[in-house]
């Protein structure tokens, strides 16, 4: 059949004009647009499931049945697969194309770059979750940290991997094992859950909840957590151990303790290699050996030669007697070694207890010669006495009072009823004590005295003032007058009572400060007006400069400068 061009052309306008009727020019153009977008997102989508999809690279066989399964391959010998940037390489594997997921056995290996590599002997593996679950001794590498466990998911999205049924990481120096672990290779951190155990060379660690750092091996304290080391142990409650440098932060009331002592505070930097620390409010380190307590704001702690600084609020509470020995100073110094123990107190000095108290400016103590040393003008009372000099030394015999020695200015006085005072004052004074009680009371040095006698009514009858070369008191249980001595024969003068005046009443550097007199433990804390005595803290056991010099205070400067992590 042919068809003339005019026939033609008539027939194709027909046909234009038809297709003109049917579709709207301006109707299409929309419709090819929503078109567009339609053949994009499918393009996308498509390239995104060849993204997501796990690419079988090689195997030595591979066999499948229509009939069973037409997307199930069983690979055999040398299987390898990729999936994005990771290879997974085993013995032989069961594959789910559709499903996009597989299941290894046999010498199974994830590499995920250079850097992470897992092992195990089954794997299941999720290309779309990309989440990979090891069964049978699992290890997961990276670089010096290697993760062992029997279950292990690894999640490849937020590069993590959980074990729940028991594991172990191990790093250059620790091993750590819990019944539940996480360990994260991009940030190298790890945390671990229930009973956790971190086992280094120097030290056991066991807690319930433990942070570590990998790379810096930093374990981080979020519940009780004991440390066990050779030189001492350490209970902690929050803080931190760094387990390269040997330094903790410990918080929260932690503990350290030792043999025979043991520290508390609120804080505690702590270096264990060094076995020295720094301590911050509220502390408390006491000495079971020595009955004794130290307490304050801040301390420098070293254990290796048992040496103790404290300030802020420092307090020694000595309870080997009957009754406690409290003992305040700005600043108290402790060294003790395998013999003797030294101890020094700086600056407003204020001690009580019961039978005795006592001021002064420094004071210093060993237990060599079992002697305290008062110096800075001391102050004692005890019941109704006071004694007073430049220097007192009270020696001490079962942690006892045995006898006193005063000297420069030395003045006993005792207050009587009628507001008179018992006076007596030489260049020396020697006092001894019967159960913690002055008795007997010897005076040389151009002594001066002022006694008040009674009658057999306990009246008082005048006041003798006397001088005399030697000066001998003896006391009653209650701290009274019993009788005097004075050798040679002495000077004095007897006054009545009514021909007192204030000029004889008193001797030349007679002081009453009972103002000042410590009266409760907690009153040696109280802050006082008394002028600190001139240069007395370079006269402390003939040590000056030992407070600069002291042991540990240059492991102190060495410590503040490298306690950071």
């Amino acid at each position: 059949m042919f068809v003339s061009m005019k026939d033609g052309g008539t027939a194709i306008s027909n046909i234009r004009d038809g297709l003109s009727n049917m579709f709207n020019v301006a109707d299409i153009k929309p419709a090819l647009r929503h078109m567009s977008l339609g053949l994009l997102c499918l393009c996308s989508l498509v390239l995104q499931a060849q993204g997501n999809r796990i690419f079988l690279e090689h195997a030595n066989s591979t066999n499948f049945d229509k009939n069973i399964s037409p997307d199930y391959h069983f690979l055999i010998g040398d299987v390898q697969f990729r999936h994005d940037s990771a290879r997974l390489y085993c013995d032989t594997a069961h594959y789910y194309r559709a499903d996009n997921s597989l299941r290894a056995f046999g010498n199974v290996r994830i590499e995920q770059g250079d850097t992470l590599f897992i092992y195990g002997k089954t794997l299941f593996y999720d290309g779309n979750k990309k989440l990979a679950q090891l069964r049978n001794n699992v290890r997961m590498v990276n670089k010096e940290v290697t993760l062992f466990t029997d279950h292990l998911d690894y999640d490849r999205v937020a590069n993590i991997g959980y074990y729940y049924r028991g594991g172990k990481i191990v790093d250059a120096s620790n091993t750590l094992s819990s019944d539940y672990g996480r360990y994260n290779p991009d940030t190298k951190m790890a945390f671990f859950k229930k009973d956790v155990v971190l086992t280094h060379p120097q030290f056991l660690l066991k807690t319930d909840t433990l942070n570590y750092n990998t790379e810096t091996g930093t374990a981080s304290i979020i519940s009780r957590t004991e440390i066990e080391a050779e030189n001492a142990d350490i209970i902690a409650y929050r803080g931190w151990y760094n387990t390269k440098t040997d330094k903790s932060l410990l918080l929260d009331r932690s503990y350290i303790i030792s043999e025979k002592r043991s520290l508390t505070a609120d804080s505690i930097l702590y270096e264990q290699s060094l076995d020295i620390g720094e301590a911050f409010v509220n502390i408390e380190l006491i000495d079971s050996s020595r009955n004794t307590t130290l307490t304050s704001d801040y301390a420098f702690y070293d254990q290796s030669n048992n040496y103790v600084l404290l300030t802020k609020k420092a307090l020694l509470r000595e309870y080997s007697g009957q009754d406690t020995f409290y003992l305040h100073a700005d600043t108290l110094l402790g060294k003790q070694d395998s013999i003797y123990d030294t101890f020094r107190a700086y600056y407003n000095v204020r001690s009580y207890r019961r039978d005795l108290q006592g001021l002064c400016d420094s004071a210093f103590y060993s237990t060599r010669d079992s002697v305290l040393q008062l110096f800075g003008n001391p102050i004692l009372w005890a019941d109704n006495q006071q004694i007073s000099g430049q220097q007192i030394l009270l020696y001490t015999k079962n942690q006892q009072p045995d006898y006193m020695e005063v000297e420069g200015l030395a003045l006993l006085a005792s207050k009587e009823d009628s507001g008179l005072f018992n006076q007596s004052s030489g260049r020396k004074l020697t006092a001894y004590f019967l159960d913690n009680k002055v008795r007997r009371v010897v005076i040389e040095g151009n002594p001066e005295s002022i006694y008040l006698p009674r009658d057999e009514k306990q009246k008082i009858l005048g006041m003798n003032r006397l001088e005399n070369g030697s000066l001998y008191i003896f006391m009653d249980e209650e701290g009274k007058v019993e009788r005097l001595k004075v050798s040679p024969q002495p000077k004095g003068k007897f006054y009545p009572l009514q021909l007192l005046t204030e000029e004889v009443k008193y001797l030349e550097h007679f002081s009453w400060p009972i103002h000042l007199r410590p009266t409760d433990p907690a009153d040696v804390f109280r802050l006082t007006d008394r002028p600190r005595a001139e240069n007395m803290s370079t006269n402390i056991g003939g040590a000056t400069g030992d407070a600069a010099n002291a042991p540990g205070r240059t492991a102190l400067r060495t410590f503040k400068s490298k306690n950071s992590k």
